[in-house]
């Protein structure tokens, strides 16, 4: 035999094999129908898990799913319309898990009732569309353990724990089409929680609002968000219990549109030898892409323990602190670093930036520091200022820069005035309770 036809019979061989495991079947939950399946989970035991495989579903399925190693396996609702699966344990239990599975994709879904309710585990690979887990006591959606989960256009809302937990070692990608959004809100603990893990943010994609804890929590974890390609679509953390949280060597880049607002008393925290860098730049329509951080009643952004913040273009630090609280400022440093490149901090109550413990500023490139209701740079404790032209620092409530004894400002001060680093050491102030990392 030739090797043509050998050939010719492998490929057939191999084409009869995958039809043959192939399955397309339906579940209608709601009321029995001919060729329907009553239940996913009596779907399941029906097929092959080395697939590929599709299951469509209507109504609500009250039963909990364990997926084990099932590979291109795709739930879905019927077109058009949205199927959910809800709790049937008791005490309550994951509504849906993955557990080794590959290929694996859901579609038009609510998930709900459970414990968590979408468990993404053990090395899995699944995307989710237009998915909703929410009224869940515990965690919305998880990813863990080496898995990899793309989330476009879904909602994890309401939840008892965080939004979206991301951890040991998984990855997660969020984006949609445009005009779509990723929602987080309503829950208890963070909006979106990254251990030791890392997330990805594409074109604008994600809404997280109104929950209890954080908007993002990281610890130990990797951040990439990219903002809307045009003006008006940016990344939204707005009315949080604290806004971006970075902890023990997270790291944090964010691309052209983020806006960080009213997320109580503090907007972005850098803490434990972290990193945070923001870059704004022109996008597709003319305009600049820029991160806000506004609208707190404590400092918009906290660096502290050994971290460090870049601000990369005209990035915008306005309009946070309040009478009441004693950190109140633009920017807080302490036993940290922090560049101005092009970026402004302005309208904040209390210093535009007030920096101690050996802190490290530096401002150039056209930043400007003005109009806020103390000093513009406050310098406390060892700590240091570069100053590189052109830079505006001007109309701020005190001094253009202030200098403690143990503190030095040096570089070119052109058209700065009222710059003061001859003045006594300043009464430290009383915090009695806060959510911000002192030192």
């Amino acid at each position: 035999m030739n090797l043509r036809v050998t050939l010719s019979i492998m490929a057939l061989c191999l084409a009869m094999s995958f039809s043959a495991s192939a399955a397309n079947v339906s579940v209608n939950c709601s009321k029995p129908q001919t060729g329907a399946f009553p239940s996913i989970n009596a779907a399941l035991n029906s097929l092959d898990p080395a697939g590929p495989n599709m299951i469509t579903v209507q109504g609500t399925c009250k039963e909990n799913v364990f997926l084990f190693y099932f590979q291109r396996l795709t739930i879905q609702a019927v077109n058009g319309k949205t199927a959910v699966i809800e709790n049937a344990a008791n005490p309550a239990a994951i509504v849906l898990q993955a557990f080794g599975c590959r290929g694996l994709v859901l579609l038009n879904l609510v998930i709900q009732g459970g414990t968590v309710g979408l468990l993404v585990n053990q090395s899995s690979e699944a995307v989710i569309q237009n998915v909703v887990s929410r009224d869940n006591s515990s965690d919305g959606i998880v990813a863990q353990i080496d898995s990899t989960l793309g989330i476009e256009n879904s909602k994890s809302v309401n939840n008892g724990g965080n939004g979206l937990t991301v951890a040991s070692a998984a990855n997660s990608t969020l984006s949609t089409q445009p005009g779509e959004t990723i929602l987080f809100s309503g829950n208890a603990g963070n909006g979106v929680d990254v251990d030791a893990a890392y997330l990805q943010v594409n074109f604008g994609a994600i809404h997280v609002e109104n929950n209890a804890g954080a908007a993002v929590f990281a610890q130990n974890g990797q951040l990439l968000f990219f903002g809307g390609n045009v003006a008006g679509q940016p990344n939204v953390f707005k009315n949080n219990g604290e806004g971006i949280d970075l902890f023990d060597t997270s790291s944090a880049r964010l691309f052209a549109e983020n806006l960080i607002q009213n997320n109580g008393e503090v907007g972005l925290q850098v803490v434990g030898g972290s990193s945070a860098e923001f870059f704004a730049f022109s996008l597709q329509d003319g305009s600049i892409g820029e991160t806000i951080v506004q609208g707190h009643t404590g400092p918009g952004v906290n660096v502290v323990r050994s971290s460090a913040a870049t601000f990369t273009g005209p990035n915008l630090v306005r309009q946070n602190g309040s009478t009441t609280d004693p950190l109140s400022s633009g920017i807080r440093v302490e036993h940290g670093s922090v560049t101005l490149d092009g970026a402004r901090v302005a309208g904040n109550t209390g210093p535009g930036i007030l920096a101690g413990q050996g802190s490290a500023i530096t401002v150039l490139d056209g930043a400007t520091i003005q109009n806020n209701s103390e000093d513009g740079v406050r310098l406390r404790i060892q700590s240091n200022a570069d100053f590189s032209q052109p830079i505006t620092i001007a109309g701020n409530g005190g001094s253009s820069v202030s200098c403690d004894p143990s503190s030095i400002a040096f570089g070119d001060f052109t058209g700065i005035k009222n710059v003061n680093c001859n003045v006594q050491a300043e009464v430290e102030r009383t915090v009695t309770k806060s959510r911000v990392v002192l030192h």
